[in-house]
């Protein structure tokens, strides 16, 4: 799935950076742009929380390892 969402988010960059390939002339036209540009940072956020452990779970994980650690083991 992320690699699809990579794919897809610059897909919608090509539209953005080249809309005469799209049949749109040399400019989007300014409501496409907003609604392209908006579902690209939904996407971009969605990469970057892939990217990286929810801080609640990490700070679960480390408290589990200092638990484990006070106990001796």
């Amino acid at each position: 799935m992320p690699g699809q969402i990579q794919e897809v988010y610059a897909e919608l960059g090509q539209v953005l950076n080249h809309p005469e390939a799209f049949g749109l002339g040399s400019h989007v036209p300014r409501p496409l742009a907003a609604r392209l540009e908006s579902t690209r940072r939904m996407l971009r956020q969605a990469m970057r929380e892939q990217q990286m452990p929810p801080d609640e779970d990490l700070e679960s994980e480390l408290a589990q390892d200092a638990d484990a650690d006070g106990d001796g083991r």
